[in-house]
């Protein structure tokens, strides 16, 4: 985050620098604040970034083709915080403390408490925000909030009007008991379990490109999952992963998988139902992007709608 001048109004902006092909620098407003999201191979390349406020909420295995390791991935998004210093704030998750101390930035480094965010929760009408999924990114802006020094009232009234972001657990769809969700941006295991793990009687598609040495952890979550439906062109991966854990049927496809859960739904007598698109994995076996991957899985939903009815 980059702060020009006194503050007199708040601009969030959320950019993926560089994907719109323009330069950040058109989207600063004078006395405003503008918010970049910069991903690791961005901030592997920068020389010069020093936000006033730099956030990183959390990390798993993610991208290791591209940087080559774990820990040079870790390095890469660490790199938010080399130039900071005592005046500008460092707002991490608890679990990175040992490596931010050891790495000697300057931020004043701050840890969000959930515990915190819970007790204004109720006040936010936003069912997408409040979702158990959002915790831990909620906490992250309640704090930001706090030292930008925005009114309660202001946050809630922003809040309110948030909306999500497409293929980011975008429950695009209702069908009596039955929620259709479009979890596409899940291109990891861990963010497929994220999404999982607040849901029950879930009909969870799973698959695509695996990242290297990805691995799910069910021991939590298999109880949410009714059945499990593989596709792309990586089934035995996946089909390792699940195996002799939780019910499941090869379907190779989405619109083989939709038309399975389809008749496979039937047979459940659950009064709420979820049919999740939350592959674990990227979408290049099969699409060309995540985008397509999750347009294609709404328009099949949409257009096979009353065989779930």
């Amino acid at each position: 985050m980059v702060q020009s001048s006194k503050l007199k109004e708040l601009s969030f902006l959320v950019y993926g620098v560089g994907l719109s092909g323009r330069s950040v620098i058109n989207f600063f407003k004078k006395n405003g604040i503008v918010i970049i999201e910069a991903s690791s191979f961005q901030l592997s390349h920068s020389k010069f970034i020093c936000p006033d406020y730099a956030l990183f909420l959390n990390f798993s295995n993610d991208h290791l083709d591209w940087h080559g390791s774990k820990n040079n991935y870790l390095n890469s998004k660490l790199k938010i915080f080399h130039l900071q210093k005592s005046k500008n704030f460092a707002i991490i998750n608890e679990n990175l403390k040992k490596k931010f101390i050891k790495s000697k930035f300057s931020g004043k480094l701050l840890f969000p408490k959930i515990k915190d965010y819970r007790k204004i929760k109720k006040k936010i009408k936003n069912d997408y925000l409040t979702s158990n999924n959002n915790e831990e990114n909620m906490s992250f802006v309640y704090t930001l909030s706090k030292l930008l020094k925005i009114s309660e009232k202001s946050f809630f009234k922003a809040m309110k009007s948030f909306k999500g972001l497409s293929h980011r657990f975008e429950i695009f769809l209702k069908r009596e008991n039955i929620k259709f969700i479009n979890d596409s941006k899940a291109t990891s295991l861990k963010a497929a379990e994220f999404a999982l793990r607040d849901l029950k009687n879930v009909y969870w598609i799973l698959g695509g490109l695996p990242k290297k040495n990805d691995k799910l952890k069910l021991r939590k979550i298999k109880k949410n999952i009714t059945k499990c439906y593989l596709i792309g062109k990586n089934i035995n991966f996946f089909k390792s992963q699940i195996k002799g854990k939780i019910d499941f049927s090869i379907t190779k496809n989405l619109k083989s998988s939709i038309i399975k859960i389809s008749k496979d739904i039937e047979l459940q007598k659950h009064k709420n139902k979820f049919i999740l698109l939350s592959p674990g994995a990227a979408s290049f076996d099969q699409f060309e992007n995540f985008e397509k991957r999750g347009e294609e899985f709404k328009r099949l939903c949409k257009k096979y709608v009353r065989k779930f009815i």
